[in-house]
């Protein structure tokens, strides 16, 4: 199997990016985003923890940026205690720090998904969208994007 025949993690990170990393046989992710992924599904299926909001997995510069807003916009309104916006403030301090030493980027890959329903589609190195996608009223082009939905519910 050649490098760009490597399904991609469908993982889609905050500012559009899809992560670079080859997926786990027979799942959707690579094995950050499925681990991540897993112990959020077991925080969210918590009942005895109160939950009141959710920040992005803080994996690049624009997460936590958006986090930062995230938490501005609960202090504003009220939804958050000042000690708790305190302490998540400084957690993203120690985050936005830490992000010159972190490296989660493949190098080679900064491809921006078009189409968060075939992102199953897309390869190492493969091409996120072609010519066809962006003329209009073509008939075949929607013919592919439905093979490419069915191709990536089959693949699920």
């Amino acid at each position: 199997m050649a490098l760009e025949d490597v399904p991609r993690c469908q993982h889609i990170k905050v500012n559009g990016t899809q992560c670079g990393s080859p997926r786990l046989r027979n799942r959707r992710y690579c094995f950050f985003h499925d681990r991540i992924r897993r112990e959020q599904a077991v925080i969210a299926a918590d009942t005895s923890a109160q939950r009141k909001f959710a920040l992005p997995l803080l994996e690049d510069a624009n997460s936590v940026q958006v986090a930062l807003m995230k938490v501005i916009q609960m202090l504003a309104s009220g939804t958050v205690d000042h000690k708790t916006a305190g302490l998540i403030l400084y957690a993203l301090q120690t985050a936005s720090a830490n992000l010159r030493n972190a490296n989660f980027e493949v190098d080679e890959v900064s491809d921006i998904v078009i189409d968060r329903d075939t992102v199953c589609a897309t390869t190492i190195n493969g091409p996120q969208w072609l010519e066809e996608d962006f003329e209009e009223d073509d008939p075949e082009s929607e013919d592919g994007e439905e093979e490419n939905k069915a191709e990536c519910e089959a693949r699920e």
